[in-house]
């Protein structure tokens, strides 16, 4: 697989990652949009700031494996971002857009 693909195929997961952690705590908690939405994000990004309400023990679950997931899933992402800019393909798709232009 080319790192191209690899890199959206980091950002595809990524974003399944935080839907998923959004509508499990929407589902799970009653939780509104944005409050599922932060305590996604402080999750995944494993901040870990504070809990925006009591968890239910199926919160809790759901948390623990929306960490366990999300952990080697943005350490694979940063893997593939960091080849795709140190092979110099970033550069190399910076001029391609300059020259359709």
């Amino acid at each position: 697989m080319s790192v191209y693909r690899k890199l959206i195929l980091s950002i595809i997961i990524i974003g399944l990652l935080l839907l998923l952690g959004t509508l499990g705590y929407i589902f799970l908690e009653g939780w509104n949009t944005l409050d599922a939405f932060y305590m996604t994000v402080i999750t995944i990004s494993t901040v870990g700031f504070k809990e925006v309400g009591e968890l239910s023990r199926a919160g809790r679950l759901f948390t623990v494996f929306l960490i366990f997931s999300s952990v080697g899933t943005v350490a694979y992402s940063f893997g593939s971002l960091i080849i795709f800019v140190l092979e110099g393909r970033f550069r190399i798709l910076l001029k391609e857009k300059r020259m359709e232009k």
